[in-house]
This record gives C-alpha cells, sequence and structure tokens, in this order.
C-alpha cells in the first residue's frame, strides 16, 4: 500500500501505519464450537507468526505474520498498479483499517496457545480432550 491512493476513493493515510497490511495474510476459519474447533486454534497458536482473531462482526480468522513479497523497503508496492483487488479495497470508506489508532476491528485476538486456553477456562468452555 504505502503512500499511494487511488484516486477518488477516501483511505487512511497509508504511509503512516508502515505499511502494516502488507504484512500478514488472514484467512477466515471455522467459528469455534467445539473440542475439535478448539483444539485447531490452539494447534495453530503453536506455530510461530501465527494469530488468531475474532473480527468486530463475530467472524474468526487465522492471521499468519509474513511480509508481501511485493512490499519495497520503503513501504511502497512494486506490484501497485496490477495488485490485487483485496488489496485494492483494503481500507475503502466504510470499511475499518485494522491498525486505525482511534477503534479496533478486533473483538478479541490470541498471540498465545496459553491466551486462548485461559479465555476458554474464563468462559467455561470444556476444551480438553480425555486421555
Amino acid at each position: 500500500m504505502g503512500k499511494q491512493k487511488d484516486s477518488g476513493k477516501a483511505q487512511p493515510d497509508c504511509g503512516q501505519c508502515d505499511s502494516l497490511c502488507c504484512r500478514y495474510v488472514a484467512t477466515q476459519i471455522d467459528t469455534p464450537t467445539c473440542k475439535k474447533d478448539y483444539d485447531h486454534i490452539r494447534w495453530y497458536l503453536l506455530h510461530q507468526k501465527c494469530h488468531v482473531f475474532e473480527d468486530e462482526h463475530g467472524d474468526w480468522f487465522l492471521e499468519v505474520a509474513v511480509r508481501c513479497k511485493a512490499l519495497r523497503e520503503d513501504g511502497l508496492c512494486d506490484y501497485y498498479e496490477q495488485r490485487p483487488k483485496i488489496c485494492r479495497r483494503h481500507g475503502e470508506t466504510g470499511e475499518n483499517c485494522e491498525f486505525d489508532p482511534t477503534s479496533s476491528p478486533y473483538r478479541r485476538r490470541f498471540s498465545d496457545v496459553t491466551e486462548f486456553e485461559d479465555y476458554l477456562e474464563r468462559k467455561g468452555v470444556d476444551w480438553r480432550w480425555k486421555r
């Protein structure tokens, strides 16, 4: 993203956040409802650079902290004119930029398996498998 803008579209000042949206990939996962789901999330969180979050709409995502290959050292996109639509739409009016300092799109976010297990314990969820 960097400091470039699509003409005619209101977008956040991407140059202010060091192109953070270009430093991860997130994909939606099923909302956890059973031991198998909880176990999958625990497995994700045992891997380096993996996070799981629930967004403000209640949707769950797996996030992997990995830098886009097109992101230049100066924070601009080397593939800007041909970038995918998901990049073009990021931060458009009506969408929350997850790095907006005035609000957070996360209902909850986990970076560590113990954070998630503590969350399940506080909610009284039976997540442990019997041996």
